[in-house]
Parts: structure tokens; C-alpha cells; sequence
């Protein structure tokens, strides 16, 4: 039976500009005040996710707000009696307080070899992108945690914080994020744990039984639409709620090259000969529509948002009002 194509056989990306090496993570002053004034509303999750404002919840711990009215039931503590309804109303109510439960935000971040590419690179958009999510949910007091999967290390991990003077420890944290820069052999194949990178990453984050809440995956998504389906389906299973930004290159998205390339794959390092004319960009980017189209209906399907947008896009004047039209950040 003849074996189905992979991505890669459908889709060889011609990516012919070195890797970038800008590490501009850091926001101004303006920036941080900006992005203190939002809230991160669509990520919501049981238990703790974020939400539009804070989640109130029955816990010990954090501050009494109050909540609402009730009718006033015998037995119920007169302490809680809005005596200014009573005198107004002449009908007795009891106030109802809870405590501010703080959301919770896993950022999962792909530093695979693919992310390296890119004017600005995609890493480098990834790491400011999760700066700019971090930085309004320890605004908004809820905590955030990074894991960082490359394919070829163990995952790394940034604990949960949510005090808003870890601000600058996250950005130290984002600014060492790199890629794995490990090249394949070229004449070995790639293996089955290499070729299964955001499956395993899923699994290691499971493994430490983190508490339920919002998780963002920031990437290429250069992985099989199975391995994708499967990885987001037990995020959501597990009771997460997973949503995704994908980001690739200009290159990647229209090539500029022409003519015949020897094209070489940064994951594998497996050269392949590929001809630029005729209809063959327009075959590619329909296939690349393919699979993108694929990606957001995973994420959508499982009731998580997704946003596409190339590493060039500037963050503070196209994503952020992207993100707010999108109900992401409100």
C-alpha cells in the first residue's frame, strides 16, 4: 500500500536567508504601561483560567469581594446585612463576598531549528510575543509558566510566578530562549522521537500535573496535522484550554527565490532540489493555505483561539490591536 505523503513531502519550504540574531525582547516604558492597562480575557480555563477580570472561587487565600445579593435566610451572620437595603427596601438582604482566585497561563514555546529563520526570526518574535503575555497576566496578578521544547533536549521550564515584580525575571528568562541549532546528518533519516516534537512536549507538560488554566502555543507548526490534532486533544482533554499563534517567516510565506535550489532542511539537514517557476509558487502557497487553514480548524474544533501572523508583524501597532479585535486581550 502505497505509504500517504507527509507535510514535507507536500510542502518543501525555500528558505534561502541566514537566521537572524536580533534579541530585542525588551519593551519601553510606554509599552509596559500599555500593555498593564489590558487583560488577558479569551484564554479561559476550569478551575482558574484567565478570564474577563478575575475568577472568583471558594478558596482560602486572596483578597473578599463582593459578589452580589441574597434574600436573607434564618441562621445567616447579621454582620451581613446591607442595612442600607433594609432602611431603603424595608426588606432584609444578605451581602455575598468571594475571594479573587488569581487564572493561571502556560506559554509553550517551539525553539525548534525551523523558529531560527526569519528577518526578524521567528524565535525572536515568539519570545516577544510570550513578553507580551506574561506581562498582562502578572499585571492582571495571575501566574504565568513557560515550557521550552526544541525536539532534541529536555523540555525547559520556567516556574509559575504571579508577582507582578517577576516582570523582568520572565524577560530575563524569554531572552535566553534560543534555538536548538542541532542539525541532522544528512544521510540519516529523522527519528521517531525527532519527528514527534510537540506530542512529546504535551506529554512532558502533563507529566508535572500543572494546574489547570489557559495554555499558548507560540510556533511554526511545521509538525503533522495528526501530531497537532493529537497534542492539542489531550491539552483540552486534560481540561485546558489551548489556543495557539502561529507564526512563520516572509520567506516562508511568499518565496522570493527563482530558478532551480538546492534547498536544505534546517530540522533534518536533508538536501533537496526544488525549481521556483511557473505555477510552483502558486501550487505552494496553495498547499501552505492547506495546511494553515488545518492548524487553526485543530485549535478552533477544541474551542481554543488562533492567530496567524508573520514574524515581521509589529507588535505593538498590528498584533495587539489584532489580538483585541479577536477578543484575546481586552
Amino acid at each position: 500500500m502505497k505509504k500517504s505523503p507527509t507535510l514535507w513531502d507536500r510542502l518543501l519550504s525555500p528558505l534561502t536567508r541566514p537566521p537572524a540574531t536580533q534579541d530585542d525582547v525588551v519593551f519601553g516604558t510606554d509599552f509596559l504601561l500599555q500593555l498593564e492597562r489590558l487583560r488577558v480575557a479569551a484564554l479561559k480555563a476550569l478551575g482558574g483560567g484567565l478570564r474577563e477580570g478575575h475568577r472568583l472561587g471558594a478558596y482560602k487565600g486572596g483578597q473578599l469581594e463582593f459578589h452580589g445579593h441574597r434574600d436573607y435566610s434564618p441562621g445567616d451572620e447579621l454582620r451581613y446585612l446591607d442595612w442600607n437595603s433594609f432602611a431603603r427596601l424595608d426588606r432584609p438582604y444578605i451581602k455575598e463576598f468571594a475571594r479573587e482566585e488569581s487564572g493561571v497561563l502556560h506559554i509553550l514555546i517551539d525553539a525548534t531549528p525551523s523558529m531560527s529563520l526569519g528577518t526578524p526570526s521567528k524565535i525572536v518574535f515568539a519570545r516577544r510575543v510570550a513578553a507580551l503575555f506574561a506581562h498582562v497576566a502578572l499585571a492582571s496578578k495571575d501566574s504565568v509558566h513557560f515550557l521550552v521544547f526544541n525536539g532534541h533536549s529536555a523540555p525547559e521550564h520556567f516556574p509559575a510566578r504571579n508577582a507582578k515584580t517577576m516582570t523582568q525575571a520572565v524577560l530575563a528568562f524569554l531572552q535566553r530562549v534560543e534555538c536548538d541549532e542541532t542539525h541532522f546528518d544528512g544521510a540519516r533519516a529523522r527519528s521517531e522521537a525527532d519527528a514527534y516534537v510537540l506530542r512529546d512536549a504535551a506529554s512532558e507538560f502533563l507529566k508535572r500535573s500543572p494546574r489547570r488554566g489557559g495554555v499558548l502555543v507560540i510556533g511554526d507548526f511545521w509538525q503533522e496535522e495528526s501530531e497537532i490534532a493529537e497534542s492539542v486533544s489531550r491539552l483540552t482533554q486534560a481540561g485546558f484550554d489551548v489556543s495557539a499563534l502561529h507564526t512563520l517567516a516572509d520567506e516562508e510565506i511568499e518565496p522570493s527565490a527563482k530558478g532551480e535550489l538546492m534547498v536544505s532542511s534546517v530540522e533534518s539537514g536533508a538536501a533537496t532540489a526544488l525549481w521556483f517557476g511557473g505555477d510552483s509558487v502558486a501550487r505552494y502557497g496553495e498547499e501552505l493555505e492547506k495546511h494553515r487553514a488545518a492548524v487553526e480548524a485543530i485549535f478552533r474544533k477544541r474551542g481554543g483561539n488562533y492567530l496567524f501572523a508573520s514574524s515581521g508583524t509589529s507588535i505593538e501597532k498590528v498584533l495587539i490591536a489584532s489580538l483585541r479585535q479577536r477578543r484575546w486581550l481586552i
